[in-house]
């Protein structure tokens, strides 16, 4: 059972709740507004040529060429049209290498002929962030809440390993220390 008294003795147990609790809401809000379409990784396509892509896109136009090649040369795989989505792996010029691998080991399309859609795949940096909101926010507002010890003894901890002279660590302790002008028994 949590001890109210101590929360309430320190702003300490409070301020962690605040902080805790907000990296928490913003993990939720973030994880809120994303699709899983937009967590699906992505294709396991190399890049020959180009640059490596991860995006989402929708044909624009009625009939456009898959092609076998990035030339107006090569051969129709297939056909697309409006608003077909496709996802686009590897840019290579005007080029869009696209994720079809049922009609072929490569399919591209002409990039003037799609239009990227505005929730796009997230990167694996964004996961790793919104992930790792989400586990301090909760795991910080548990320890808050439930073991608020444990924050003021790291705190204390942190301030106390640093490289300072013996007269600076009373200054900077979160327990109180005896001070000869202010504990002066008059």
């Amino acid at each position: 059972m949590r001890d109210f008294h101590n929360t309430q003795a320190s702003g300490l147990p409070r301020i962690s709740i605040a902080v805790f609790g907000m990296f928490l809401a913003i993990a939720l809000l973030n994880l809120s507004q994303t699709s899983l379409r937009q967590w699906a990784p992505r294709p396991n396509i190399e890049c020959d040529n180009g640059e490596t892509v991860h995006r989402y896109a929708e044909v624009n136009a009625t009939r456009v060429n898959i092609r076998d090649l990035p030339t107006v040369f090569s051969n129709v795989l297939t056909q697309k049209s409006a608003p077909d989505r496709i996802t686009v792996v590897c840019e290579f010029g005007v080029w869009s290498r696209i994720e079809l691998l049922d009609l072929g080991p490569e399919t591209w399309i002409s990039m003037g002929l799609i239009t990227l859609v505005a929730k796009q795949p997230l990167t694996p940096r964004m996961r790793f962030v919104y992930l790792g909101l989400l586990v301090i926010g909760a795991m910080g507002l548990l320890i808050a809440l439930y073991r608020p010890g444990w924050i003021a003894k790291t705190i204390d901890l942190l301030l106390q390993t640093q490289d300072l002279p013996a007269h600076a660590k009373p200054l900077i302790s979160v327990v109180p220390q005896y001070h000869p002008i202010r504990d002066r028994k008059s």
